[in-house]
């Protein structure tokens, strides 16, 4: 069985990632910036007052002003201060020839024409031209993943169209004849479809999208005719749910198989998840790169567990972003009681703050079908093979889960 940390590097090794293309800046969220972004220009552009109240000389030490300007924002003023002078000044707002402080409003008293200052620190109160940012200085690296202050730093840039990574297309298949529609009542030998649901917000946690989703029973022609339906310019990664272990039924593997796809893994050593498989295909079609496929073990610990370990790393290849692998030592909540196993476990488990202090808690799954025991998962412990139990209080490795640190 492949080890883990194989699996990752060989998903990196057979992947390339998809061209890239520019959105609005709006639609940028979450996307991998595909080039460097420098600043066009000092940030600021022009010294500006970094609050309202009195610009004056530092210099001038008198003790009482004549008011002869006030400046808004948006306004450049051809005033020049000279000693006993002063301009009411907004935030924002351009500083004015032979002024190097801002007195805050707060500090002053006002008597008609004139100011009197009440309180002078050293402050200067004001945001000078370049202080946050010299013209051509690097302000995002190619890579970075865009969040919101990223996103309100381009449309200061005036990068309304950003070079960014696509939006990765998945194509998923929930193969098994026992399965219905959610909003169906299941009858005798039945059970509701929660793969298709699992597998959509996983993907929209990572940025990517579902462009369809279809079921399908446990028939190698209807899974493989059912993906050869859809245009292979169309998506860029097939997950199968189920079909991925060696049972009569389990057609995953052929299936991808007869539709052109190489396979490069099939087991890994790794609890819950065993039998995933992973394949990628050239799409010569697209010409857009290989596609990526994964047969997903059906239960639903599995589904969770896989995709953040093994396929959230296809994406990442994809988009030619950074791995996001946060791992944390993390003091036990209470004792992990996990019988030893040959293979390694990540197990899924709860993360909290209480008193300053992070701790992990295990949660109880009974098997890799219990959907219960996913409930708040924010973590993966790591649990390495043959390991006995752990006492409260241990630190264990973690997997964070939604963090990018």
């Amino acid at each position: 069985m492949l080890l883990l940390a194989d699996a990752r590097e060989l998903i990196a090794q057979s992947l390339t990632a998809l061209p890239l293309n520019r959105p609005q800046l709006i639609s940028a969220r979450d996307r991998v910036l595909g080039e460097a972004v420098c600043a066009p220009e000092d940030l600021p552009a022009f010294d500006r007052s970094a609050m309202d109240g009195y610009a004056v000389n530092a210099e001038d030490c008198s003790e009482r002003f004549r008011v002869v300007a006030e400046i808004q924002p948006g306004v450049i003023s051809g005033v020049r201060i000279r000693v006993g002078e002063c301009a009411r000044i907004f935030t924002g707002a351009a500083i004015p020839n032979g002024v190097t402080q801002v007195i805050m409003q707060e500090d002053t008293e006002r008597e008609g024409d004139v100011m009197i200052p009440l309180r002078r620190t050293a402050a200067a109160n004001i945001r000078w031209r370049g202080e946050d940012a010299r013209a051509g200085s690097v302000l995002l690296r190619a890579g970075t993943r865009l969040g919101t202050t990223e996103l309100a730093l381009l449309a200061q840039l005036g990068v309304t169209q950003p070079l960014v990574s696509p939006v990765v297309r998945a194509l998923h298949f929930t193969t098994g004849n026992e399965l219905v529609d959610p909003a169906t009542e299941p009858g005798p030998g039945q059970i509701r479809d929660t793969n298709s649901t699992l597998v959509a917000a996983l993907l929209a946690e990572r940025g990517a999208e579902v462009v369809r989703h279809e079921r399908c029973g446990d028939s190698l022609d209807a899974l493989a005719s059912g993906i050869a339906e859809h245009d292979p310019a169309s998506w860029d990664l097939l997950l199968i749910s189920g079909g991925a272990s060696v049972g009569d039924y389990d057609f995953g593997a052929r299936a991808l198989e007869r539709l052109g796809f190489t396979i490069h893994f099939r087991q890994l050593d790794l609890r819950p998840g065993k039998p995933l498989i992973f394949a990628t295909r050239g799409a010569q079609c697209t010409k857009l790169g290989a596609h990526a496929a994964f047969v997903i073990p059906g239960n639903p610990v599995s589904h969770f567990v896989t995709f953040h370990v093994a396929i959230a790393r296809a994406i990442e290849c994809l988009e030619a972003a950074p791995a996001r692998w946060s791992l944390a030592h993390l003091p036990l909540a209470v004792a992990l009681h996990d019988p030893p196993n040959g293979r390694d476990t990540w197990s899924p488990a709860h993360v909290s703050l209480a008193g300053g202090t992070f701790t992990v808690r295990p949660l109880a799954w009974q098997s890799s079908g219990d959907l219960c025991g996913l409930a708040s998962a924010n973590a993966l412990i790591h649990i390495p093979a043959h390991s006995q139990p752990f006492a409260a209080g241990t630190p264990v490795e973690c997997l964070l889960i939604g963090f990018d640190g």
